[in-house]
């Protein structure tokens, strides 16, 4: 089953993670999915009562058109190596609060890529008009907590697709490789970082 895992110096940011993990709401999924790219719209309210939508995609990376299954840095037990910073994983739109997140494991590598934000007046009515606005489209429509969560709730429609539809060449290398925690794990926590 495919991957990913954070680590981050400051247990305050862990536990907000782990609050917008839990909380995220999908509200539909794509109705097909297209091989190496999932397409998504994340909303979120702001403190302000307002609400900020982003449409956007999650691409598999390859390497001259050759996806790229696996992106370990090193074995996911192991928390004294550098990761991936977020910013380099999400290419825009990363709020001050996870700035300085590393993923250490992630299988796919999928960046995030937004291609439209907006924000919009109110908060109560607007789920019902963005759910409106895009039934009919092949894109996943996600509540996330927060506006400034979506990246997590991102991550956690990947990980759900992931689970309902496992890549064969995901599985096969899985086979030969021992089992790792999930997403938010806190296996095998070191000092001041946690995975």
């Amino acid at each position: 089953m495919p991957k990913i895992k954070v680590r981050t110096k400051d247990q305050k940011v862990y536990e907000k993670i782990v609050e917008a993990y839990e909380q995220t709401v999908i509200l539909q999924k794509q109705k097909r999915l297209t091989y190496g790219r999932w397409d998504f719209v994340v909303f979120g309210q702001t403190d302000n009562k307002e609400t900020v939508l982003r449409e956007g995609y999650a691409e598999q990376a390859s390497i001259k058109r050759v996806p790229i299954y696996i992106a370990s840095l090193a074995q996911p037990g192991l928390t004294n190596v550098n990761g991936i910073p977020i910013e380099e994983f999400v290419e825009e739109d990363v709020p001050e609060k996870y700035k300085g997140l590393e993923i250490i494991h992630v299988d796919p590598l999928r960046p995030l890529t937004i291609k439209k934000k907006e924000t919009l007046p109110g908060a109560s009515r607007a789920q019902d008009q963005i759910c409106k606005d895009y039934e009919d489209e092949n894109i996943a429509i996600i509540h996330s907590p927060h506006e400034s969560d979506w990246m997590i709730a991102v991550m956690k429609y990947l990980s759900e697709c992931d689970q309902a539809f496992p890549d064969p060449v995901q599985e096969a290398f899985s086979r030969n490789s021992p089992r790792h925690g999930d997403f938010l794990s806190l296996e095998n926590p070191s000092s001041d970082r946690l995975n």
